[in-house]
């Protein structure tokens, strides 16, 4: 402790000489935070308030210094003094005395995961566009951020403006080796483990476009879990397992936490759930810009074509677990056709519906068929809606998975799309939340038939 002290008043003691290498004006006034490498200082100036970063000694010197001042000068000419005002800015950055330090200006606001259970909750879509328009601007510059989370990100006063902070982990999406990381056939993870997926979590697939687009959809899902369940990722795992890290990972890396709200846009928690699965192929099917608010008004715009509005509160639903697997399937289809023909009557459409067999093992496909009233704003003559349902084996039990299709039909011309939707697990709640989960698919599907290209018959 005494130890740590002392490395604190030196640091301190650094950065007020910082301040007067930078002339008159310059002052420094408290310690903002403290990260696991660098504090970070509040400075005053004649332009006014700075935040300085100055990196711990360990991280500043030896080979890895060299290599993190290298990447510190890249993030200064890639980033720099930019117009995303949802990104922290950095003004300059290198070596003073035996540290390298990081000037940035100062966000507003307070940490987000300081504050999250008072977040207003129609404030939460905006949070994330606004994450999600900074993670856009870090990837035009080539850049995956690598450590997207709550505690990394600022917010204002009215929940109205957010910040995404510490880009000193910022690395280049092209770039095999990455500067300051993967040296020396070393391959750590520059991030942290309880909002990192699997893939780069145990390193499992290698530095590509790839890895980092899947870490950037992961940890966007992220912060919707911490913005709508309000509480930090994993939290109480984190906790219980205080003393055994190794227990902690294989947590992280095979359970999914859920995010379940009944005063929440269906839609975002279903995003959210997508951005988490643990399957980084179908998670990658998302893009950065489906985190934005336009996303929902394609949404909008495509329900609307096709006749839907946004569900009702789902219905009050249990289900017993039947012996067999085959039944368990089946008494959630019948479940879920219940609950969609009910929404549809609700809306005023009468739809042909059916149950069927599928052709994997004890899969079970529903099918609604409706047709569009002639002489609408809509192009599209006859629609069909279809769910696949299948079973799937997981290391600590059963869960369903679901393939949702959409064909609108324009006379002899079609338009299908299909989503793969996260597996939800066995429950004593799995018929209202794949209900939720194929409700909310709507829109999205919906979103994208309506910019789809016409395929022919």
């Amino acid at each position: 402790m005494a130890v740590i002290i002392l490395e604190e008043k030196e640091n301190l003691e650094i950065a007020g000489r910082w301040c007067m290498m930078k002339g008159p004006g310059w002052e420094l006034l408290d310690t903002a935070g403290r990260g696991g490498t660098a504090p970070v200082f509040t400075v005053k100036s004649p332009g006014g308030l700075f935040a300085l970063k100055l990196l711990d000694r360990d991280f500043s010197a030896g080979d890895l210094g060299i290599e993190t001042e290298k990447r510190i000068a890249k993030q200064v000419e890639k980033i720099g003094d930019h117009d995303c005002s949802y990104l922290v800015k950095v003004y300059e950055g290198g070596r003073f005395e035996d540290r390298l330090y990081i000037l940035m200006n100062k966000a507003e606001g307070r940490e987000l995961a300081g504050c999250l259970s008072l977040v207003p909750r129609n404030k939460i879509a905006a949070i994330v566009d606004q994450v999600a328009q900074a993670c856009i601007f870090l990837r035009e510059k080539g850049l995956c951020h690598r450590d997207v989370k709550s505690a990394n990100i600022f917010v204002s006063s009215d929940y109205s403006h957010a910040t995404l902070l510490d880009v000193s982990v910022a690395r280049e999406i092209h770039d095999p080796m990455g500067l300051g990381t993967d040296h020396g056939n070393q391959l750590p993870v520059v991030a942290t483990s309880r909002y990192s997926p699997p893939e780069y979590l145990f390193r499992l697939l290698p530095a590509s476009p790839e890895l980092w687009h899947a870490v950037d959809i992961y940890q966007l899902g992220g912060l919707i879990h911490d913005l709508v369940m309000r509480s930090e990722m994993f939290e109480a795992e984190y906790q219980a397992s205080s003393t055994n890290r190794y227990r902690f990972a294989w947590v992280v890396a095979t359970q999914t936490p859920a995010i379940s709200s009944e005063d929440v846009e269906p839609s975002l928690l279903l995003l959210g759930r997508r951005a988490l699965d643990k399957d980084w192929k179908r998670r990658s099917a998302l893009t950065l810009e489906d985190f934005q608010s336009s996303r929902e008004n394609r949404r909008k715009i495509g329900l609307a074509a096709i006749g839907f509005m946004p569900k009702r509160a789902a219905a009050e639903s249990m289900i017993e677990q039947p012996a067999q697997l085959r039944q368990q399937v089946l008494g959630y289809a019948q479940s879920l056709d219940e609950q969609i023909r009910a929404h549809q009557r609700d809306l005023g459409i009468i739809s042909v519906h059916r149950i069927s067999a599928g052709q994997r093992e004890h899969e079970q496909v529903l099918d609604f068929e409706w047709d569009l009233p002639a002489g609408g704003e809509s192009e599209f003559q006859h629609l069909h809606l279809r769910y696949k349902i299948v079973p799937v084996e997981l290391p600590d039990g059963w869960a369903v998975a679901v393939n949702a299709s959409l064909v609108g039909e324009m006379g002899c011309s079609k338009r299908v799309v299909e989503l793969d939707l996260p597996e939800i697990a066995f429950g004593e709640n799995t018929a209202d939340l794949l209900y939720s989960t194929c409700v909310g698919a709507v829109g999205d599907l919906a979103g994208m038939l309506v910019s789809a290209d016409i395929e022919g018959e």
